[in-house]
């Protein structure tokens, strides 16, 4: 599997026809052209009836879990399965808010892929096979067959928590959890926040008629600044009709907060475009 190939599926997985409640104010910025689960307690057994909610209601339960970036750069480890393979990488990645992700994933210190998506494309050149690639999000969403975009993956890299607009949305409480439901349609977003801690352990999007979903657990949360915390363990995984296609641990060993950087990317002379 080419690293785009792999690049292509980790987009995937937020595909689920899901579409971002708020959106982060835009600012102008230019770039020249790529688990450990947490277990409740046993005590944990009796339940509320769950009781529709406002997005109102969404909005404050949620709002105190949520990160907030000018830039960051994270790096880390990263295990990748599908069906047939397994990858071991290390990244380096770079955002500023509301308008670059960068990506670096390397292998044994080399560089195997660098990739850089803005608001409109996305770009990946890929050193192994000597190529490079640019889709715009409208390509691409045609490609995963679903609104994949910016910001959903912004705020999938972040660990927070977002929801579709005009749904149904409900909460159920136990005595260390609430479970919040947000349904559109077909789709179904469930967001598992521990009332103890006040942190999102779980996240899942459901698309009930294709019988698909991605789960998201995280762990490991350390405070990042003020009283925030970001969750250093994540494992994802994408399952349809009761196969496991991909799994993926993310693995932080470093985050820093609105610190300088650059975001660079240039193709190299002699590289050629990706087969499509």
């Amino acid at each position: 599997m080419r690293l785009f190939s792999i690049v292509l599926v980790i987009l995937s997985l937020t595909s689920c026809h899901v579409h971002k409640k708020s959106q982060i104010n835009a600012q102008d910025s230019t770039v020249t052209p790529p688990i450990q689960k947490t277990e409740t307690s046993s005590k944990d057994n009796t339940s509320k009836e769950e009781e529709p909610i406002s997005h109102f209601s969404i909005e404050n339960a949620t709002n105190p879990l949520r990160l907030d970036f000018q830039t960051a750069e994270m790096t880390g480890e990263m295990v990748l399965e599908n069906t047939t393979d397994r990858y071991n990488f290390a990244f380096n990645i770079r955002i500023h808010k509301d308008s670059i992700i960068w990506m670096q994933l390397k292998k044994f210190g080399l560089e195997g892929a660098r990739i850089l998506i803005n608001k409109d494309s996305m770009y990946v050149i890929d050193r192994i096979h000597r190529s490079y690639m640019k889709k715009s999000w409208q390509e691409i969403q045609t490609q995963m067959n679903a609104p994949v975009d910016f910001n959903i993956l912004y705020e999938l890299i972040a660990g927070n928590p977002y929801y579709m607009e005009m749904g149904k949305d409900s909460i159920r409480s136990t005595e260390n959890m609430k479970i919040i439901t947000n349904r559109k349609d077909s789709n179904r977003i469930s967001i598992g926040i521990n009332a103890v801690f006040e942190q999102m352990i779980s996240y899942m999007i459901e698309d009930l008629s294709k019988n698909i979903y991605l789960k998201m657990d995280l762990a490991d949360y350390k405070l990042l600044y003020d009283k925030k915390k970001f969750s250093y363990l994540r494992d994802l995984e994408i399952i349809s009709n009761n196969v496991k296609l991909l799994y993926i641990n993310l693995s932080f060993n470093e985050v820093k907060r609105n610190t300088k950087f650059k975001f660079p990317f240039e193709i190299p002379v002699g590289y050629k475009p990706m087969a499509p």
